[in-house]
């Protein structure tokens, strides 16, 4: 491991006319292969904090992150021109600040769209956490001065953590208030722009794409999608938000779970915008990773007797049953076991830390936690059926040469049709399954982009069973739309 001293200076990002130091680089090298095993950039000079940040990013787990969110903005900037106006007559102020010459990075637009990253797992697995590690590394705005009367500002990502229940239009309002709080902004001032100003969707839409030309925006991560309501937003709303990116060329990211990414790229035209897959959730799978979770947690203990490595392994099997492997909810589980523990300490009442204890301390704060493992569990059975069933597509596809974007739909279906015969057959027990099968198909046919539940598909066969009316078609509306849809624009652009 070395050092070594970078020939640059540092400013204050609160005031950029103080030089705060010189950055230090540390580096990790293989002796053999004179491969860099890791870095760590920093302030410190000979200390021993920076070879241990250098050790931490050598043995961190987000390594795939990193490499992939790097390729991601990379891309998105390359697939940019930066067009320059000197004009007298313009001018735009913001906070007293005025500049006579107009910089924005535009899109090429004979290029194809960039692809960002979807980081999807399980509630709790540690998908935020991972997205703060990965962002606290990188500048997240960077003045450039090209000339001293010149300034230009880069946004380099955005996080929008979506709100529950949230449509669209609150999307768009988060992504100005990222926008303000990247800037440092005290009171709303693009939010305000976006929400007050830009009146209907398709408004909002253009002037987020101004905004992403003007501070030349390199990537945005939807994080916790799975809250948005599905259900309220028209397909034109995604359509959008996919022609911003095809416009702008920014990378669009999505952080959640599987099943509300299915749901919002549920298009096989829209997949190829949400990039490389990363399993947020593998390691769960993982027990010997799991033992070394549990390990370092057992570094903070305060009980009388300490527990040992032997003990530990015989409660290992126990604290996974419990947390399903997840990291938030072992830490949360742990912490209160050792709180247990000292209450009843306190109350003159010896306990032992053991299979019993544990599963007691589990029910009575965590309630709901067992019906979420539950889930955990369940989904973890469900992806090993969903690759059985892939598989029999694919040989069914290579039989009758079926066309290759239709594997996925026979996985859906055929995935639907066992789900909704197990529900129906504890009703109409006289309903052949092949009825079921007929009924599922002619639902899901009208269901082109796959929203339907099963609990939605069981109800629409029971109606088809039982003759009563089922879901009344909406007539369509002779009413002129209120405002130019974004995709209209893009082409006449």
């Amino acid at each position: 491991m070395d050092e070594v001293e970078m020939d640059v200076s540092i400013a204050s990002e609160a005031d950029q006319t103080k030089v705060i130091g010189r950055p230090i680089v540390h580096a990790m090298v293989d002796v053999y292969s004179r491969m860099i095993a890791a870095v760590s950039v920093s302030l410190e000079n000979n200390s021993v904090l920076g070879f241990t940040n250098c050790l931490l990013n050598l043995g961190e787990d987000n390594k795939q992150l990193e490499f992939i969110n790097y390729d991601v903005v990379s891309s998105s900037y390359m697939l940019r021109k930066m067009y320059v106006w000197n004009e007298e007559d313009i001018q735009f102020s913001i906070n007293e600040q005025t500049t006579r010459q107009i910089i924005k990075m535009r899109g090429k637009i004979e290029d194809s769209a960039p692809t960002g990253f979807a980081l999807l797992g399980y509630s709790g697995c540690g998908k935020s956490t991972s997205l703060k590690q990965l962002f606290d590394n990188i500048p997240q705005v960077i003045m450039h001065h090209p000339d001293p009367a010149t300034n230009i500002t880069q946004i380099t990502y955005l996080v929008v953590s979506c709100m529950p229940n949230s449509n669209f239009a609150t999307l768009y309002r988060q992504i100005g208030e990222a926008i303000d709080n990247a800037l440092g902004y005290p009171e709303p001032v693009y939010e305000l722009m976006i929400t007050k100003k830009c009146r209907s969707l398709a408004e909002k839409q253009l002037k987020f794409c101004e905004l992403i030309e003007k501070f030349s925006i390199g990537t945005i991560v939807l994080d916790e999608i799975q809250l948005i309501n599905f259900n309220s937003n028209k397909e034109n709303s995604y359509e959008g938000l996919l022609g911003i990116v095809n416009k702008t060329k920014i990378a669009l990211s999505v952080v959640g779970t599987d099943e509300a990414y299915k749901k919002l790229f549920g298009m096989l035209r829209n997949a190829r915008r949400a990039g490389e897959y990363i399993n947020a959730s593998a390691y769960t799978s993982d027990k010997e990773y799991f033992n070394f979770l549990l390990s370092m947690l057992l570094t903070w203990q305060w009980l009388d007797k300490p527990i040992t490595k032997a003990q530990a392994q015989e409660l290992s099997d126990t604290l996974y049953e419990c947390t399903g492997g997840i990291i938030n909810m072992l830490i949360w589980l742990y912490k209160w076991i050792m709180i247990e523990y000292l209450d009843n300490r306190s109350k003159g009442t010896i306990v032992i830390i053991n299979e019993k204890f544990i599963k007691s301390v589990s029910k009575k704060h965590f309630g709901q936690l067992k019906g979420a493992i539950d889930m955990v569990n369940q989904a973890k059975v469900e992806e090993m059926e969903d690759e059985q069933i892939l598989m029999l597509a694919e040989s069914d596809k290579n039989k009758y040469e079926m066309p290759e974007t239709n594997v996925e739909n026979l996985a859906y279906e055929s995935k639907m049709i066992n789900i909704v015969i197990g529900k129906v057959h504890q009703i109409y027990t006289d309903v052949t399954s092949d009825d079921i099968a007929r009924y599922v198909r002619q639902i899901l046919a009208e269901d082109e982009y796959h929203r339907m539940k099963p609990t939605e598909v069981a109800k629409e066969v029971v109606a088809i069973i039982t003759g009563s009316p089922t879901r009344k078609k909406r007539r369509p509306s002779s009413k002129a739309p209120a405002s130019k849809n974004i995709c209209d624009y893009i082409s006449n652009t």
